[in-house]
C-alpha cells in the first residue's frame, strides 16, 4: 500500500512537472513569436520611411528649375538650380560666382583661372591631390581621376562630402567644385552629373 502511494506521488509530480515544463516552453516561444513580429513591423516602417524620403528627394529633382551662370572675364557657362542653389554674385576679380542653399549648409563654385605656371593637366593633378588631400589637410581625398584635359578629385570635408572637377583649354583652367552634406547625397549626383556634363561650354 505503501509502495502505492509512493508511485502514485512519483507520477503524479513527473505529470505535473511534465505540464509546468509545456507551459514555460509555450510562453518562450509566444515571447520569441512576439519579438519576431515585431522586429519585421520595424523593418517595414523602416523600409516605408526610405521610400518616403527616396520618393521626396525624386520630387525635388524633378521640380529643380535650370539656369545657368555667364562669366565674362574667362567666358565659360555654369548650369545651377536656380531654385535650389542661390548666386552669392562674382568674386572681386570676376573669375567665378559662388551659389549656396538657403541655409548655407551647401554650395557649388564655378570659376576660371589663368595657367600661369604653365602647368600640364597632369602637372596640376598631381599639384591638387599631394599627399592625398585636395590642397589642405582638410580635405580629404576618397577618389581621385585625370584622363584627358581634365581631371576629378572628391572626399570628405569635415562632416561634408566635396566634388570637384578642373578642366584645361587652351591657356585656362575651368574648376566647378560642390560641397555638401551627406544627406544631400542623392540630389548633389544628379546636379553634378548636369552641371559637369556642359561646363565649361555655353
Amino acid at each position: 500500500m505503501r509502495i502505492v502511494f509512493l508511485l502514485f506521488t512519483l507520477i503524479f509530480g513527473l505529470a505535473l512537472l511534465s505540464c509546468s515544463n509545456d507551459g514555460s516552453a509555450d510562453s518562450l516561444k509566444a515571447k520569441e513569436l512576439d519579438l519576431n513580429k515585431r522586429e519585421l513591423e520595424l523593418r517595414r516602417m523602416e523600409r516605408d520611411q526610405k521610400k518616403e524620403q527616396d520618393s521626396g528627394q525624386k520630387q525635388q529633382l524633378e521640380a529643380l528649375k535650370w539656369d545657368f551662370y555667364y562669366n565674362g572675364r574667362f567666358e565659360f557657362c555654369a548650369d545651377y538650380p536656380a531654385n535650389f542653389l542661390r548666386p552669392q554674385g562674382e568674386s572681386q576679380n570676376n573669375d567665378g560666382n559662388v551659389f549656396t542653399t538657403a541655409n548655407g549648409s551647401s554650395e557649388m563654385r564655378a570659376s576660371g583661372m589663368y595657367n600661369v605656371l604653365d602647368e600640364s593637366i597632369t602637372e596640376a593633378f598631381k599639384s591638387a591631390s599631394a599627399k592625398n588631400v585636395y590642397y589642405d589637410s582638410e580635405h580629404q581625398i576618397t577618389y581621385k581621376a585625370q584622363k584627358g584635359n581634365w581631371f576629378v578629385i572628391s572626399g570628405t570635408y569635415f562632416e561634408s562630402i566635396f566634388y570637384v572637377k578642373t578642366i584645361l583649354i587652351g591657356e585656362t583652367f575651368y574648376t566647378v567644385y560642390f560641397e555638401y552634406h551627406p544627406s544631400e547625397r542623392k540630389q548633389f549626383d544628379e546636379i553634378i552629373k548636369r552641371v559637369t556634363k556642359n561646363f565649361p561650354a555655353c
